[in-house]
């Protein structure tokens, strides 16, 4: 489901019914036009997506817990705790109204922390994963963080996306949920199995 989320809010504005965002006359959009999508799906659908991908990641590091390196086991708790402080900052940014510029500050200063922190333990997760030949989830907790950091740093190099830069994180990370939900699934299988 978190995957869905992500991927729907990726869908560009131009391509929902019009009233859009900019014609400033509209106060009460119709459902299912690019404001109302700007305004009311997006946000609540960014807000689903972390948090069921905060319980996705809670799941996987309480069934495998007991067989992580400590190592491994504190990069996934501050993976974990990252993600639960960007979900806060999100719930912040996304609740603040028009002129709340401190609560707005605030979710940027919770981001500005907790996302260094998520792609550090993310990438450590994974690594951990990878060691243990379990390459698939290891690959979709590893790939993600990399390549929004390489995103980021050419966009700060000068290098335009502006097409397709939102998609260059949002579909690795569907497909990190995706990856994550489908072991936890194929696990709970075999469980059933035994």
């Amino acid at each position: 489901m978190s995957a869905v989320c992500l991927l729907v809010t990726a869908v560009p504005l131009e391509l929902w019914p019009t009233p859009r965002p900019g014609d400033s006359y509209v106060f009460n959009p119709p459902p299912f036009s690019a404001i109302w999508v700007q305004r009311t799906l997006r946000p609540g659908l960014v807000i689903s997506a972390n948090a069921l991908l905060v319980v996705g990641m809670g799941t996987v590091l309480r069934r495998d817990s007991a067989s992580m390196s400590r190592l491994q086991r504190a990069f996934a708790l501050g993976a974990l705790f990252g993600a639960g402080a960007c979900l806060l900052g999100t719930l912040l940014f996304t609740t603040a109204g028009t002129n709340d510029i401190g609560r707005e500050l605030t979710a940027f200063l919770i981001w500005a922390l907790a996302i260094p922190l998520v792609i550090l333990g993310l990438v450590g997760w994974g690594a951990g994963y990878l060691r243990s030949e379990r390459t698939r989830l290891g690959a979709a907790l590893t790939v993600p963080p990399v390549l929004a950091v390489a995103y980021i740093g050419l966009s700060m190099a000068g290098i335009d996306f502006s097409p397709v830069g939102r998609l260059l994180v949002i579909i690795p990370t569907s497909g990190m949920a995706l990856v994550v939900g489908y072991d936890l699934w194929t696990d709970s299988a075999v469980s059933e199995d035994r």
